[in-house]
């Protein structure tokens, strides 16, 4: 059984990690915008594979965030719906995915940065 304190955590962990995956996207889109100021006028190969490598890896974690939202989005309706069955399970492996993910951001960040520093 389920109680509605416990049900209200998990309806709150979901809105915490939505909330960290759009602020997350949002930084990402600063990073695209980054990228557009730096990349004219290179022209050395090695930058030149940076600038489209960075480009495809924030168009990819764009795709993951909104995926993961969505997925986030199903599990807190699921949740909401079913409040006596306690998705402990399912919730824990989004807890998990939403960690991944936001290391993985953290990660591709830091490596951005040092790329386009002088």
């Amino acid at each position: 059984m389920f109680t509605a304190t416990e049900q209200q955590s998990l309806v709150d962990d979901c809105h915490q990690w939505r909330d960290e995956l759009v602020t997350w996207r949002d930084r990402l889109q600063e990073l695209k915008t980054e990228l557009y100021y730096f990349a004219p006028g290179k022209t050395d190969h090695d930058i030149t594979t940076g600038i489209e490598r960075f480009h495809n890896q924030l168009h990819l974690q764009l795709i993951n965030i909104h995926d993961l939202k969505h997925e986030i989005k199903r599990h807190l309706a699921e949740t909401e719906r079913y409040p006596t069955f306690g998705p402990r399970v399912a919730h824990r492996i989004i807890k998990d995915k939403v960690d991944m993910l936001v290391n993985d951001l953290d990660k591709l960040e830091d490596e951005f940065h040092n790329f386009i520093k002088p």
